[in-house]
């Protein structure tokens, strides 16, 4: 049984976006499954690239720890 996590980020709304939505997905033999979805509100539209960096960030740090948890 193979197991993968992963997430995605989206702007909300597409122009002039508020936030970026991040949502983690597990998906098991063919079963996709929502894991978690968190908003990262845009503190600064003038530079929305430091939010987007932030939930990055997060995702790659929880899916690290999901995976770690599959593995063990």
């Amino acid at each position: 049984m193979s197991t993968f996590v992963y997430y995605t980020i989206t702007p909300q709304p597409e122009k002039n976006p508020v936030a970026y939505i991040f949502r983690l997905f597990s998906e098991t033999c063919g079963t996709t499954d929502c894991l978690e979805t968190k908003a990262f509100p845009i503190r600064n539209p003038n530079n929305t690239q430091i939010t987007y960096g932030e939930a990055h960030l997060y995702g790659q740090l929880i899916v690290s720890e999901m995976m770690a948890e599959v593995q063990s």
